[in-house]
């Protein structure tokens, strides 16, 4: 976005700031949390504090610092508001997608994985989260055939990128994937099925894991 087409929408923007930013607690950090959200809404590549400073009005590099470094305010009920706005939007009984997301390793001491990524970035080094999408009813059938159902999707949790695959007992990705399931469960966030594909639905803990919540699923396996 510019800054001309946030300023049209500032104040929707300012009112929903204003809720999600209320576990900050103080206003000094309230601010500077909307300085910060409106950094990353606007346009430009790197996201990083200094060149998001750069281009704000107001932007403070020490101040944004201490907001993201040093500041000791709770996240997880920023995120929990977050998911619970953007999910009760949607239908009734929406579905969830477990999926990997791969993104462009940046910088030198991000981690990275060769491994399952989109093709695109095959010859690149790149992060794999583990990520919940929830995306309208509507939408499903799209999903085994293409973008669709990501555009309609609404990403409400990830996990941390991955290295490489977990060892011995549930992998990695696997007890990531139910943690994420069980955390959203615990917001009050609805799920008529999960949808997932043959990298979880091959795995056995996924499943039983998923019956164990009494959670109804699809999920694709690999051909005989």
């Amino acid at each position: 976005m510019t800054e001309s087409e946030i300023e049209r929408c500032r104040k929707r923007l300012e009112q929903f700031l204003a809720d999600l930013l209320e576990p900050l607690g103080r206003r000094e950090r309230r601010h500077w949390g909307s300085v910060y959200v409106r950094g990353l809404l606007l346009d430009g590549e790197r996201k990083s504090i200094e060149p998001m400073a750069a281009r704000l009005p107001e932007g403070n590099v020490q101040a944004m610092q201490q907001l993201i470094g040093q500041s000791p305010w709770p996240w997880a009920p920023v995120w929990q508001r977050l998911a619970q706005r953007m999910t009760a939007e949607l239908t009734p009984d929406p579905v969830w997608v477990i999926d990997d997301t791969g993104f462009p390793k940046q910088g030198r001491h991000s981690v990275e994985w060769r491994g399952n990524i989109p093709a695109r970035w095959a010859d690149a080094n790149c992060q794999v989260a583990v990520s919940l999408h929830q995306v309208e009813q509507k939408k499903v059938p799209s999903w085994t055939g293409g973008s669709t159902c990501r555009k309609a999707g609404r990403g409400i949790l990830s996990g941390a990128p991955q290295r490489h695959p977990g060892g011995g007992g549930v992998p990695d990705e696997v007890a990531m994937a139910l943690e994420l399931i069980d955390e959203a469960q615990a917001w009050g966030l609805r799920c008529g099925v999960v949808l997932a594909d043959a990298g979880y639905g091959e795995v056995t803990e996924f499943r039983q894991g998923l019956e164990a919540r009494h959670l109804p699923y699809a999920v694709a396996s690999l051909p005989p």
